[in-house]
């Protein structure tokens, strides 16, 4: 879990220094909790991509910003497993029957390839991807799935990091929106 606080040496100066503005206060802390939201949730991403095979689109992560009824905001990473076909799948595609090749799938950067015998690629159901027969009938088949999204992030390299970066931009955007509110008030 990474929680990043605002200091009350930050809230402080931002009173100080914006006390006489009506919302002054709010008025900078909105734009500097949110730009540091985002920095957060790219900084997860990028950390999520070192150690896994997967496009930063493909990561679940969805972002509540503050607001001035609301000085707070989170990133959430959807529960579930994620599809096999968002990782490294080789062939691409669908094959011809006669010159078929077995699947290969590589999900963790470090490490080889896992062979999928009795996988294929369709784009049945609701996502291109590999998938596999329940049964010895042709139907019905199942979507073949991995390890999920929160798991990715859980890793203990990801966390220092995003607080890291969270921090560090919320200094920054606190400094930088006292003096645009300044600027902009009369």
């Amino acid at each position: 879990m990474v929680i990043v606080e605002i200091d009350t040496r930050q809230i402080g100066k931002a009173t100080r220094a914006l006390g006489h503005i009506k919302n002054g206060v709010p008025r900078a802390l909105v734009p500097a909790i949110n730009r540091s939201l985002a920095s957060g949730r790219t900084t997860l991403k990028r950390e999520i991509r070192k150690n896994y095979l997967i496009k930063a689109k493909d990561i679940p992560i969805t972002m509540r910003g503050a607001n001035y009824g609301h000085l707070g905001g989170d990133l959430r990473i959807k529960q579930g497993m994620l599809e096999l076909g968002k990782f490294k799948v080789k062939p691409r595609g669908m094959q011809r029957r006669k010159a078929k090749k077995p699947l290969t799938v590589q999900v963790k950067v470090s490490g080889g390839g896992k062979l999928l015998r009795h996988a294929f690629m369709t784009d049945a159901l609701n996502y291109a991807g590999p998938y596999q027969r329940k049964g010895k009938s042709r139907l019905p088949i199942k979507a073949l799935l991995t390890i999920g999204a929160p798991i990715m992030a859980s890793q203990p390299t990801v966390g220092p990091a995003v607080n890291k970066s969270m921090g560090d931009t919320l200094d920054k955007r606190i400094d930088h929106e006292i003096k645009r509110v300044l600027a902009i008030t009369p």
